[in-house]
């Protein structure tokens, strides 16, 4: 069954809709925008080396793990409280190159090639990944909810991360050029479609909707098995990203007093992401 049948089966079988949402690979830049990149982690405080990047201690804040090279290029991790989550795989520099988890083009070998099903995999999750982004901007100017903004910045730098390895092996990127909401694969563009107009509903059917799009997010990334290095660590951290994004959205339903429940994944395994 693929992602559209399975949310869209979803989503006809209860009022509101879950999309995942975790870990996150986060950005972190140091005051004159050289370099930088991190790890998000829902709940940690932050700490940090005061080379580079600057750190703010808070346990539920925006707090800040960083470390700066001599030349500039940061490297940090970022802790965000049950308001939102933060990931993304790329660091800001004066050209705005996509740097991520190192730079996700810097580990793909001289002359390698995609293989077939590695370039369908890229091209699907690029856009599943814009999805994402497009979606929870919607969310966060409808709703006005912390948790949509924060997020929609992580899926931006998720979706330069995979950017980068189309761009490192040569493959058209087939989001360039469209616009919010639009998207090349008629599946993903029905389940946008779909999606934004439940969460347009209310606060709640939109952090339902988002958390179903994290399930299907961790879903589609654990199937896509590989056996390129690059593609097989840029999917790894894009999954950790998803789990976390899942767990801050199912924090925000808790706080409305909404219970949530596996739409995607089973029970036991959002279980152990969400820690319910």
């Amino acid at each position: 069954m693929n992602t559209r049948s399975i949310i869209l089966a979803a989503i006809g079988g209860a009022a509101l809709v879950a999309i995942p949402t975790t870990v996150a690979v986060a950005m972190t830049n140091s005051d004159d925008v050289r370099p930088g990149m991190g790890w998000h982690s829902d709940n940690a405080p932050g700490r940090g080396d005061d080379t580079a990047t600057r750190t703010q201690n808070a346990r539920y804040n925006d707090s800040t793990m960083g470390m700066g090279g001599a030349m500039g290029a940061g490297y940090g991790m970022n802790g965000v409280d049950d308001r939102g989550a933060g990931a993304g795989f790329r660091g800001k520099s004066d050209d705005a190159s996509c740097v991520g988890i190192g730079d996700p083009a810097a580990i793909v070998a001289d002359g390698a090639t995609l293989t077939a099903a590695d370039e369908t995999s890229l091209d699907f999750m690029v856009q599943e990944e814009k999805l994402a982004h497009d979606l929870y901007a919607e969310f966060a100017d409808a709703w006005g909810l912390r948790v949509f903004d924060n997020i929609s910045s992580a899926e931006q730098q998720h979706m330069d991360s995979v950017g980068a390895l189309l761009d490192a092996y040569g493959v058209d990127d087939p989001t360039d050029g469209l616009g919010a909401g639009e998207f090349a694969n008629s599946d993903l563009q029905d389940l946008y479609d779909t999606l934004l107009a439940q969460g347009l509903e209310s606060s709640t059917q939109a952090l339902n909707a988002a958390a179903a799009v994290e399930e299907t997010d961790i879903n589609d990334l654990r199937d896509r098995a590989t056996t390129n290095d690059a593609i097989t660590h840029v999917f790894a951290n894009l999954e950790s990203g998803s789990e976390n994004h899942l767990r801050a959205f199912v924090m925000n339903l808790d706080r409305a007093g909404v219970d949530y429940e596996a739409r995607i994944l089973s029970d036991s395994e959002v279980s152990g992401i969400t820690g319910r």
